[in-house]
């Protein structure tokens, strides 16, 4: 029988290899993996559609791939430190985790450096080892993920299959790509996604009908990390509405105010004129003019409705630059029209 400290010693040993290996070979460097006669994985069809596809989508493609093998590094890393805690192996578990994580900030920062103007190749071997070329760095997704690679090639699937149609892209795949997207966007998560697709600059969207659209390229650490806290705010700021509802309290949605509060402390929502509750929003905080133009969306969350929201010009209601527009926001596909507050 193998003890679960020999399996994780196992994986950590194929993961460290992978670590030291695949993120900058140089172009000519070819990946191992034999697939053998079995049919292609999703990632593997998936890339081959993507091959000659449109620039956009394959910068969509490559920072999806990359972001979420740099969140399964993570995760495994986490997991070895948990494993190993409080036995004879910590101390080298918390070594191996340490160089993981150092390795997913590099693809990190790679899927970062992505921009419009990217040169993107995505390509399928012999074998059917799927390599991206981030400019002239390339990364090998077939067989990144230790013990997990099919759930890894199915996140980034699903999360691809929000942006595009995934039927048109992948006819003959029977796996459902509808079915998958609209499970994930029935999730109570708000979950933000980036496309370079849009013909207005870098847009953050969430699987919930939330949509930002950013000006200008630059910036776009910056940008990503503003709209995963701004959208997962918005998400507990939802389901704390809910709850308070639920509990029969009647929200004033006109006066729906984030309110300052003392640096280690969170912030005060005020939900009606006597009402007020605590939630950690430091994003949400001292941007009024963000929350009245998510009001609609956040009213149509609660009640548990879709509801599609166009923000423009992100950037600067997320406090992000000074730039100026006259029209901060528009809406569209609404499902859900009109409420009464």
């Amino acid at each position: 029988m193998v003890s679960g400290l020999s399996v994780t010693r196992a994986r950590y040993c194929v993961v460290s290899l992978l670590c030291l290996g695949l993120l900058f070979a140089g172009p000519q460097t070819e990946s191992l993996a034999v697939t053998g006669e079995a049919m292609p994985s999703v990632l593997v069809q998936l890339a081959s559609v993507l091959h000659d596809s449109p620039l956009p989508m394959r910068s969509d493609f490559a920072w999806l791939a990359l972001t979420q093998m740099a969140e399964f590094y993570n995760e495994e890393a986490a997991r070895a430190r948990m494993e190993a805690r409080n036995t004879p192996r910590a101390r080298d578990a918390a070594q191996w985790a340490a160089s993981v994580e150092d390795y997913a900030r590099k693809i990190s920062t790679l899927a970062d450096s992505i921009t419009s103007a990217t040169a993107i190749d995505i390509s399928v071997g012999i074998d059917n080892s799927v390599q991206v070329y981030i400019g002239r760095h390339p990364v090998i997704l077939s067989e990144a993920i230790s013990g997990q690679q099919s759930v890894y090639e199915q996140r980034v699937l699903e999360r691809f299959c929000i942006l595009y149609i995934c039927e048109d892209l992948l006819p003959e795949l029977d796996i459902g790509a509808r079915e998958v997207s609209e499970t994930l966007m029935a999730t109570d998560e708000t979950v933000a996604y980036w496309s370079f697709s849009q013909h207005a600059g870098p847009v953050c969207m969430t699987n919930d009908g939330l949509e930002f659209q950013f000006q200008q390229m630059t910036g776009l650490g910056e940008k990503r990390e503003a709209c995963s806290r701004v959208v997962a705010e918005l998400g507990e700021l939802a389901r704390a509405i809910t709850h308070e509802q639920q509990q029969g309290t009647r929200i004033n949605w006109e006066t729906l105010e984030v309110l300052p509060a003392p640096a280690d402390e969170p912030q005060r929502v005020r939900l009606a004129a006597r009402v007020e509750i605590r939630l950690e929003l430091p994003m949400l905080n001292g941007k009024p003019g963000l929350l009245k133009i998510v009001r609609p969306w956040l009213m149509a969350r609660v009640r548990g409705d879709t509801y599609s929201l166009v923000v423009l010009n992100a950037d600067r209601l997320m406090g992000l630059d000074d730039s100026h527009a006259d029209e901060p926001a528009s809406q569209r596909y609404p499902v859900f029209k009109t409420v009464n507050e």
